[in-house]
């Protein structure tokens, strides 16, 4: 194909959702820094001055953690985002909605509670699926991206020996030249994380339709008297809690209590295995009475596995703390910026094509929103659906 026919390609996968897609940049920039946005907002994950959270008393957390309840159990036990933050517990009220509470990472002391349902659920679970049921809102993101790579890699083909203008100067000498340029500017230097964020985009729409990876089947139930299960004594959590590094090389970063799901206790981690969620590194204890059943390693784990491990990592930038946060928001935000002028790209073509039309920014876009056709309006209903969902899903929690 000639440049003429990459740009009318280009277009059409970028333009007519463009809306859609522009919400998906944004909420999925956001989602990276979503933890440190809860932060801000609710005073009890703040632990200052910060401390070294790879020392956790988890033994005084977990204390802490069941003097203070009432009618809630103990689901899990989460280790600080950073040195910053405080512990979180995630607890199950008697209606089976989850909450959180924060503790002290040193002293275990309670330092509040917080909604299960926060800043870094929606910016989430928005990004994901669009508060929509998994299986439709996952497959709709999945094709975005899709449509996104078709745009990264038909941006390559426009321009002939892109890679000689990642420094170069936006022009000024008239409107369209400079948002060309702009643009062009803005795809080079966020090339690397659109491609980045549509593989692992791809990835999870392939997991969802089958392509999913399990871990090899490991015990995580014994045989109990009773049906329910029984969470672990003070004097057996702190008997499992040392006898952890005698069976695995990891830095505990969260507690899984014995459910209904699993009966028995769950200690999850990282140790030197890169590119990994938590989950990877477990070793797994009787909560009855402390004993050893079974453990698992990151680094033993197949190659189906470790790809699918390393997507989340991948995806939102966590594979190196803030540090690589902040990487993926900064260029999260020039991707974002790339969409936008995209579009207002499209419009200003429309316009000249149009000589009688005033070249203002409120015909440019315009333009761009009538030349979206049906597009337009299949991004917004899908947007103002999971706004609602959003709403309705956040007031019923409110409400409890």
């Amino acid at each position: 194909m000639n440049k003429k026919s990459w740009y009318k390609w280009h277009s059409l996968a970028g333009i007519k959702l463009s809306i859609l897609i522009c919400f998906i940049l944004v909420t999925g920039t956001l989602a990276v820094i979503s933890h440190e946005i809860d932060w801000l907002a609710n005073s009890s994950k703040r632990v200052l001055p910060a401390v070294d959270s790879s020392n956790v008393n988890w033994s005084a957390v977990y204390k802490a953690a069941n003097a203070h309840q009432r009618t809630n159990s103990i689901q899990s036990i989460h280790s600080p985002i950073d040195d910053w933050f405080a512990v979180e517990v995630i607890t199950v009220d008697e209606q089976g909605m989850r909450h959180r509470e924060y503790y002290h990472p040193i002293t275990g002391a309670y330092q509040g509670d917080g909604r299960w349902y926060n800043w870094q659920r929606f910016f989430r679970m928005a990004h994901r699926h669009l508060m929509m049921p998994t299986i439709y809102g996952t497959s709709i993101v999945g094709v975005m991206g899709l449509l996104m790579f078709f745009s990264l890699v038909s941006g390559f083909f426009m321009f002939p020996k892109w890679w000689k203008n990642f420094f170069r100067k936006p022009r000024t000498q008239n409107r369209k030249v400079f948002w060309n340029d702009c643009h062009r500017l803005f795809g080079l230097w966020s090339s690397w994380l659109l491609l980045v964020v549509c593989v692992t985009g791809v990835w999870y729409l392939a997991e969802l339709w089958g392509l999913d990876a399990d871990f090899p089947m490991q015990q995580d139930h014994i045989q109990m008297g009773q049906q329910d299960p029984i969470m672990p004594s003070q004097a057996v959590f702190d008997k499992t809690l040392a006898r952890v590094k005698d069976y695995h090389d990891m830095q505990i970063k969260a507690v899984l209590m014995p459910s209904k799901r699993w009966n028995t206790l769950i200690f999850q981690g990282q140790n030197d295995t890169v590119l990994v969620r938590d989950r990877a590194n477990n070793v797994i204890f009787n909560p009855l009475n402390g004993d050893y059943i079974s453990r698992r390693y990151a680094q033993e784990q197949s190659l189906h596995v470790r790809i699918s491990e390393a997507a989340d990592p991948l995806h939102f930038g966590t594979f190196y703390g803030i540090s690589s946060k902040i990487v993926y928001f900064i260029f999260g935000c020039v991707l974002s910026a790339l969409a936008i002028s995209g579009t207002y790209m499209y419009g200003l073509k429309l316009v000249r094509q149009h000589r009688e039309l005033p070249i203002k920014p409120t015909y440019v876009w315009r333009q761009s929103w009538q030349g979206m056709h049906y597009g337009r309006w299949l991004s917004l209903l899908l947007i103002v659906i999971c706004l609602i969902l959003t709403i309705i899903l956040f007031t019923n929690i409110v409400a409890l």
